[in-house]
């Protein structure tokens, strides 16, 4: 898989502009306040860099980084709700990459999810997809698991329709305010949301409430100590406000969901981009590696340069992360 693949370098770009415009538009006349790590909840993170108006800080602790000081709630909430760049994304970007993006991140990622539920001697009977999308996950499942019963929890009307037109159950709702479904699923999972919420202790424990006891929650997201986070930094299109305010250190995504009440937490970053990512910035600016003769040199071969990826996977260094934990059995998650 190559990353234009599944983000076309053309819907990219527009993207970035239109979520550099919203920047704008949307938080120019609102109050930010000082917050805590967002990981493990340490005071007194360090100042790192500025992007589209949103200052971004690094805790000293665990080495999460994340956007501080922070607007209010409610102008993300309108943002999701009434951007440009949020409605581009649900109506032209991902429609152009839904079905290139099921066949190389979806089925895969059945076959690898399922695989870990076996490994944890996890029999999913229940299954409750929060930020469901487009439903495309659920119904890879589905295909695979025929018997399964399937939640999709989707707070955008369109999606969730999307979801309905599939045959899944669906509550249209963010995952904090679904009442009725608590500790009733055996496998909770959220992909590609964490990045974007505003306080991910609650929201964990709102997908822990979801979970049995014994159950697991399952989160797929964006993690700072990967290769090409760490190498941009600052330059990187992974790092987008307003949509991507969270980027949690492998310690960090260890202290957070212990914090949240989980237990057998396991981190993993089975990426397969961080390298691409890197190699399609070089073309687009030559001289971003001046003087790294190494590197540059590592980066120009292409076997080498699949050496390192699988390298960067093992070694937990890829900016891909999955994220498991266990719900305990005996006694109430989060307490």
């Amino acid at each position: 898989m190559k990353e234009h693949d599944i983000r076309p370098e053309a819907l990219l770009k527009q993207y970035l502009q239109l979520s550099a415009e919203d920047a704008v538009t949307c938080f120019s006349d609102t109050g930010r306040v000082e917050i805590d790590c967002v990981a493990c909840g340490e005071l007194g993170a360090v100042w790192q860099f500025e992007k589209n108006g949103f200052a971004y800080c690094q805790c000293r602790q665990c080495k999460t980084l994340f956007q501080n000081p922070r607007p209010p709630i409610v102008a993300f909430e309108a943002f999701y709700k009434e951007s440009k760049s949020s409605r581009y994304w649900a109506d032209v970007f991902f429609p152009a990459v839904a079905e290139i993006r099921r066949e190389k991140i979806f089925r895969p990622r059945v076959e690898r999810l399922s695989a870990m539920c076996a490994a944890a001697g996890l029999d999913v009977q229940k299954l409750t997809d929060v930020g469901a999308g487009y439903g495309i996950f659920l119904d890879e499942w589905r295909s695979r698991f025929r018997d399964v019963s399937a939640l999709a929890i989707e707070p955008s009307a369109s999606l969730a329709a999307q979801c309905r037109s599939k045959g899944f159950a669906v509550v249209e709702d963010i995952v904090e305010n679904v009442v009725g479904f608590d500790g009733t699923a055996d496998l909770v999972t959220c992909f590609e949301v964490l990045e974007h919420v505003y306080e991910p202790l609650s929201f964990i424990r709102s997908l822990i409430k979801l979970v049995r006891p014994g159950g697991y929650v399952f989160v797929s997201t964006l993690g700072i100590d990967g290769f090409d986070l760490q190498l941009l930094w600052d330059k990187s299109s992974q790092i987008s406000p307003p949509h991507h305010i969270n980027f949690l250190s492998v310690k960090g995504f260890e202290q957070l969901f212990m914090r949240a009440g989980l237990e057998d937490v396991s981190v993993s970053t089975p990426g397969q981009l961080d390298v691409d990512i890197v190699r399609n910035a070089l073309k687009n600016e030559p001289g971003l590696l001046d003087g790294q003769r190494f590197l540059t040199s590592l980066l120009a071969d292409e076997s080498h340069s699949k050496a390192l990826q699988a390298f960067l996977v093992a070694q937990r260094m890829s900016s891909h992360v999955w994220v498991m934990g266990r719900r305990p059995l005996d006694e109430e998650a989060g307490k």
